[in-house]
């Protein structure tokens, strides 16, 4: 573990990353030892590259945890300027591979069975290998081909080291700078080990597949690899081989075989349906984890990296896209601050205007100048510049997002993201009314209301009580008339909901189906409709009559 603090003071230093440890008086006198040749300091390396690239650099060079840690940072647009972020979405997570003797060594240590007892054929050849796995093909007893993900020996623990070095380092910086407006270091790394800890779970990875096939198991035109149970470990995932080529082939090729307006309109359709009606996404869909089967058939691979948006954050986010689309500047606003973490000092109105100023200056223009990812980058930015801090699943939906709009327009150079969304907008609408996440708040409506029913006859019986207290000392000489009004009012309240009540509960008979039926309507949401409607006129023709009564009671001379 000191070994490992020691060489990263001293890549740090290698790289002239003067801007982390100079002003850091304990990093710096660990630094000097390090740096110094014949009495002197050495001058940095790469002095004339920017501290961007000597950042990129040095992250490479620290392993496989840094490397994650800066493509992490690449996606917060929300925490880091452009051009940091330019330079380490160029962070290559590629590694010599593993032997393939080390490989079949893990395969069996995972399963307890040899690989010459587990397939009929196993590639030595990797087909592709990263800094936590690499991927051979294999073929089963059955014939089937299959991908097998092997994750490589010792990284677990090489990164739960790496973690502990990064909380640390963290805390010190923490206690000395805030490097982020929004978020300290010590949180950054605590949400950074928490997605990398499950990218090493490959039976999480197993579960995210397992949920994207029941959610598009009756969807023809999106395959989601088979993965077999029975072979999947912590460290160990044997899935169905794609036959397929990458998206970055099919556009930059002419095969017959595909009609590229018709894969960006269904690869469209598949991220907006997770992303605002399933509310479960793929959050890396870039080229390299995007294929197409013949017949147009679009398939996602390697979900390590998923993302489920709560309720709470799907509603707003639904709302906020349909303001952005709709140019609701308020509807925006009031999304973004329900969606995000306000400090108390955030004035909501100066917040609003400057949604307001930001929709006129990159929405509200032709369609086709609009630059909708790079606008909702601007968003984030702004957003946090005004001290709300966004959940990082927002900011993995403009990622996903951008990479639609990238995808699409090289699949289609006519298409454009914003134009799809308002097309998009009336399923959102109709998933957001027709849901069971809109069923449970009605529900939650009629408890409310419930209760509020149940509780309305002490509410009224403690005003009578108050109004007709004789040790009450008022001056008030049309007490009757108002302990009359109170009546009234309690009644009409107690009866608007029962009516209330009455009505949610038909509804959500009516909604869930149930026996018996009556051309193919629930009786019972039959029966409780035709009693509020009863009611209802009833109540109508109460509010009718008493109108004018006291209509002509004011009449009168």
């Amino acid at each position: 573990m000191v070994s490992r603090y020691g060489e990263i003071i001293s890549v740090l230093a290698k790289y002239g990353l003067a801007e982390f440890v100079s002003h850091r008086p304990l990093l710096r006198k660990i630094s000097i030892p390090l740096t110094r040749s014949g009495g002197r300091l050495r001058p940095p390396r790469l002095v004339r590259e920017s501290f961007a690239q000597r950042l990129r650099r040095a992250l490479e060079e620290l392993g496989p945890s840094f490397v994650k840690l800066g493509q992490i940072l690449s996606d917060r647009a929300d925490l880091l300027p452009k051009h940091v972020i330019h330079e380490l979405q160029k962070l290559q997570d590629s590694v010599p591979p593993i032997s393939a003797e080390e490989a079949r060594n893990r395969v069996q240590e995972e399963l307890g069975r040899s690989v010459d007892e587990l397939f009929l054929m196993f590639y030595d050849e990797p087909e592709g290998a990263a800094s936590l796995a690499q991927v051979h093909r294999a073929i089963l007893p059955t014939g089937r081909t299959v991908a097998v993900k092997i994750k490589r020996p010792g990284i677990d623990d090489q990164i739960r080291a790496d973690l502990e070095i990064m909380r640390t380092l963290a805390h010190f910086l923490d206690s000395r700078v805030k490097y982020f407006e929004v978020m300290s270091a010590v949180e950054l790394v605590e949400e950074f080990s928490v997605q990398i800890l499950k990218e090493l779970d490959f039976v999480e990875e197993f579960l995210n597949l397992k949920k994207f096939a029941d959610d598009y198991e009756d969807d023809s035109t999106v395959a989601v690899p088979y993965v077999y149970e029975e072979f999947t470990t912590h460290g160990l995932l044997v899935q169905e081989f794609m036959h397929a080529q990458r998206v970055s082939d099919v556009i930059s090729g002419d095969d017959p075989r595909f009609d590229k307006k018709l894969i960006n309109k269904r690869t469209a359709d598949f991220v907006m349906a997770q992303l605002f009606i399933n509310g479960f996404f793929h959050a890396d869909p870039h080229p390299g984890n995007f294929l197409v089967l013949d017949g147009n058939i679009i398939c996602f691979i390697d979900f390590g990296m998923v993302y489920s948006l709560r309720p709470h954050e799907q509603d707003n986010l639904n709302l906020m896209m349909a303001g952005l689309s709709r140019f609701d500047s308020t509807l925006v606003a009031r999304s973004l601050l329900k969606l995000g973490r306000a400090d108390a000092k955030v004035d909501t109105a100066v917040f609003q205007s400057a949604v307001h100023d930001y929709i006129e200056l990159y929405l509200d223009r032709p369609i086709e100048y609009v630059d909708l990812p790079a606008a909702l980058m601007e968003l984030l930015q702004m957003v946090v510049s005004y001290g709300v801090r966004l959940p990082p699943r927002l900011v993995y939906v403009a990622k996903v997002l951008g990479s639609l709009q990238t995808i699409g327009k090289g699949l289609d150079p006519e298409f454009n993201l914003l134009e799809y969304l308002r097309e998009f907008a009336p399923r959102i609408w109709a998933n957001q009314f027709g849901s069971k996440r809109a069923a449970n708040r009605v529900i939650d409506s009629a408890m409310a209301w419930g209760d509020a029913f149940l509780d309305a006859p002490d509410l009224i019986q403690n005003a009578r009580r108050f109004f007709r207290d004789r040790r009450l000392q008022v001056d008030m000489p049309q007490a009757d008339i108002l302990s009359e009004t109170v009546d009234r009012i309690g009644f009409r309240l107690s009866f608007g909901m029962v009516l209330s009540a009455l009505l949610i509960a038909s509804a959500l008979m009516v909604h869930a189906d149930v026996e018996p039926k009556v051309n193919g309507v629930p009786l019972f949401g039959i029966v409780g409709f035709a009693i509020g409607g009863v009611m209802g006129i009833a109540f109508l023709f109460v509010g009718v009559y008493s109108f004018f009564k006291h209509w002509q009671r004011h009449r009168r001379p």
